[in-house]
């Protein structure tokens, strides 16, 4: 009987669109799922099952790069990547991220690789695309971040939500701050943000997909420590050298809480109906890519209150403690007006007043009805 473990792994699997592989060298076999066939463009029992039939897969120009990086995992066995691209039957081009692993003996002899692979086409087509308009920096950060974060938020009764994204003055570079509202089962609402550590492309591939995958996630885990866990398992899979620090909660009107996990990033601001305003502080763990396991805290929320979501551009200023930010921050969202459109101008304002903006800000602000 397939175990809970398996059935979530297998959910994680289908949710963020991996294939998996096997490859045993003593057998010269490699197996493949239908997922990584249908990666490749190929229906279920298509492949070959060799490594052969592997190479084959590779587009020409790419085969001997592969190999070559499969030879130095083998002599030096250990975790290891691949990009490469494929031709389907129909002539198109697809971009495959694979990361493996090699399997030794008690020798330390290589019997194996094992590993998962994605595909990151349309990262690589916005790559390309960026690459070609570097002359247009600020162009590039305006479509390339309002094509990835949502143009509208989607409606939950009970609530309302307003966000905004404001790029750095001084970096031009596109950055990797983040976000997404969900609607969930129940009428539960789902509200995540984050920040890709470091600009440019590369940065804006893994918001990309830090974003997409969470949402995916969410949809089948209703636990927010999970929804980490298994956000952070994928980080660590595909973007193994990036930090990521992300919040992750869930409104349920049923129980009036707002319950929430924390990946090394800013305290939420909840403003009580009162206008009592207080910092979600609870312990935060470390980032996506680097924690293990992730806690989960639970407020009750009632009606009238607002809950304040952003990333650290919106309280970082050279040279200052960040205490000081943080609550320059609460006291603007004590002070601030009560529609979420509003608050989210006003917080932007206030913050930015007399500093300029190092570093992007994204802004999520929902109000309980």
């Amino acid at each position: 009987m397939t175990s809970l473990i398996d059935q979530r792994l297998a959910l994680a699997l289908e949710a963020a669109r991996l294939g998996t592989w096997t490859w045993s060298i003593a057998e010269n076999t490699t197996v493949w799922d239908a997922r990584l066939e249908e990666l490749h463009g190929l229906g279920p029992g298509e492949f070959g099952g060799t490594f052969d039939d592997w190479l084959a897969s590779l587009h020409p120009d790419d085969r001997a790069q592969c190999v070559a990086r499969v030879e130095r995992a083998l002599a030096n066995p250990g975790p290891y990547m691949l990009l490469h691209r494929t031709i389907w039957k129909d002539g198109s081009v697809h971009y495959l991220e694979c990361r493996g692993t090699v399997l030794v003996d008690d020798d330390g002899k290589p019997t194996a690789t094992t590993g998962v692979a994605i595909d990151v086409t349309e990262r690589e087509w916005h790559k390309a695309a960026a690459s070609e308009a570097l002359a247009h920096q600020s162009e590039i950060v305006n479509v390339l971040q309002h094509a990835l974060l949502p143009a509208a938020l989607p409606y939950v009764e009970g609530t309302r939500t307003a966000a905004r994204y404001i790029a750095a003055d001084i970096n031009p570079a596109v950055g990797g701050d983040w976000y997404a509202v969900l609607p969930l089962p129940d009428d539960r609402l789902g509200v995540a943000i984050g920040d890709v550590a470091g600009h440019g492309l590369a940065a804006v591939a893994d918001m990309a997909s830090a974003r997409f995958s969470l949402r995916a996630l969410a949809l089948s885990e209703p636990a927010t420590e999970l929804v980490l866990e298994r956000l952070n398992q994928m980080v660590r899979v595909f973007e193994s050298d990036t930090m990521i620090t992300a919040l992750y909660g869930v409104y349920d009107p049923a129980s009036s809480t707002w319950t929430y996990s924390t990946a090394g990033h800013c305290p939420a601001v909840l403003r009580a109906p009162d206008g009592k305003t207080v910092l979600l502080d609870d312990p935060v763990d470390p980032p996506l890519g680097v924690a293990t396991a992730f806690h989960r805290f639970c407020t009750p929320i009632e009606r009238g209150s607002k809950i304040v979501l952003y990333t650290d551009g919106l309280i970082e200023r050279r040279g200052e403690m960040i205490t000081l930010g943080l609550e320059r921050v609460r006291q603007a969202v004590a002070n601030g007006p009560d529609d979420p459109d509003d608050l989210c101008d006003y917080l932007a304002d206030v913050m930015l007043q007399g500093a300029t903006a190092e570093d992007d800000i994204a802004i999520v602000v929902v109000a309980i009805d």
